[in-house]
């Protein structure tokens, strides 16, 4: 099921769960080194967007649902009421959407809230075009040291985030969460996360590909990590000023699944557990219709 499959996605994650979930992500567990100005010339942070999954570039907005429902896994009772057995081709493709960026953002939601702490922080020079901004998360006698490095290079800038910590469990000593490069005119970039394997080294896990245009945005996470079960999943969120869509391609199984709709508030799901794999389409009141 998808829903299992986006539980599994970003296992390379699990660090960044350790060091923002234990304490809530709580400002009051976040230390600022003191810093008097920023340095001249460091490069501007990307935006959280090219982390953060929320299908919201142009205003086409992706379908949105009560929290009990989903831990249920279930529609909600007024969504049902709201029009009855004609509905199912919407409800199913409304369900399976909503599953899959939840445990995407689910798992993602740790850098956007490092991104976000790093936003707050004075970038300092720390080597002739290298700016660092730096800050500390403090959970009880457990400290976490997070260092973002920022490197302009011709028209991008090259990044990289190390995490160091006394965790008994788990000491870590500058190991590189994740790195990445992003154009400067924000065109496009990409991230590369990693797991620890031991101290400061790690393996490759997941990457994220993102594109801007004045037409389409787009966003690409891929398991990548070598001889992981998931490896060569692939999660594709796109957007255009008029339709948005999710295309999941799970490897494992050669399977492509696609759920789009439309500002007009039509749309389709192709899905292989659904309709005996074939295309299913709702109307413009979410009511199921004869696909075009």
């Amino acid at each position: 099921m998808l829903r299992t499959k986006f539980r599994r996605i970003a296992t390379g994650l699990t660090l960044a769960a350790t060091l923002f979930i234990a304490a809530g992500c709580s400002n009051d567990n976040i230390v600022i080194p003191d810093t008097e100005t920023g340095a001249a010339g460091a490069p501007q942070l990307p935006a959280m967007s090219t982390m953060r999954l929320d299908l919201d570039f142009f205003g086409v907005e992706t379908p949105v649902a009560d929290q009990v429902s989903l831990d249920k896994g279930t529609p909600s009772q007024p969504m049902l009421a709201e029009g009855g057995g004609d509905h199912e081709n919407w409800i199913n493709a409304f369900v399976r959407a909503i599953f899959i960026q939840l445990t995407v953002l689910d798992h993602l939601e740790e850098p956007i809230g490092a991104f976000a702490y790093a936003v707050h922080s004075v970038p300092q020079e720390v080597e002739p075009g290298v700016y660092l901004w730096t800050y500390i998360f403090v959970d009880g006698p457990i400290e976490y040291s997070v260092f973002l490095y920022g490197t302009p290079v011709a028209a991008q800038v090259q990044w990289r985030m190390e995490v160091s910590s006394n965790n008994p469990e788990q000491i870590l000593d500058h190991f590189v969460w994740f790195d990445g490069r992003t154009n400067n005119d924000e065109s496009g970039g990409y991230w590369q996360f990693y797991e620890p394997t031991d101290e400061s080294n790690g393996i490759a896990s997941v990457r994220i590909d993102w594109s801007n245009g004045p037409l389409q945005n787009q966003l690409i996470i891929a398991v990548n990590g070598i001889g992981h079960e998931d490896e060569g999943d692939t999660v594709t969120f796109t957007e255009t000023p008029t339709s948005g869509a999710i295309d999941f391609y799970d490897a494992g199984l050669a399977e492509q699944s696609n759920i789009s709709w439309r500002a007009d508030g039509t749309g389709s799901i192709t899905v292989p557990d659904y309709n005996d794999g074939n295309i299913a389409c709702w109307d413009q009141e979410q009511r199921n219709t004869v696909c075009p």
